[in-house]
């Protein structure tokens, strides 16, 4: 038996459009690009955001981004994104 990683998703699309509440479409996808430290096949991969809220949407993504992720030991409970799997 050898170790290995797999990828066995998509390119999931993430879609903001001008009507969205912002705050929540951002909220979600946070939760929806880093759920199960970001290396599921059912994340969000790519963002696609109208033209007209894209510099809000990102900015209240970066916010949360940096507001909730705690990056390090994933066996400190206050840790929501630990080690990757990285493919030798």
């Amino acid at each position: 038996m050898k170790k290995g990683t797999f990828e066995l998703g998509g390119n999931d699309a993430f879609i903001v459009l001008s009507e969205a509440n912002l705050e929540k479409a951002a909220l979600t996808a946070y939760r929806s690009r880093l759920n199960c430290n970001a290396q599921t096949g059912f994340n969000a991969k790519r963002f696609i955001v109208e033209q007209c809220v894209y510099d809000e949407f990102k900015d209240r993504l970066l916010d949360i981004i940096k507001r909730k992720t705690v990056i390090g030991d994933p066996m400190d409970e206050r840790v929501n994104l630990g080690p990757m799997a990285i493919p030798r």
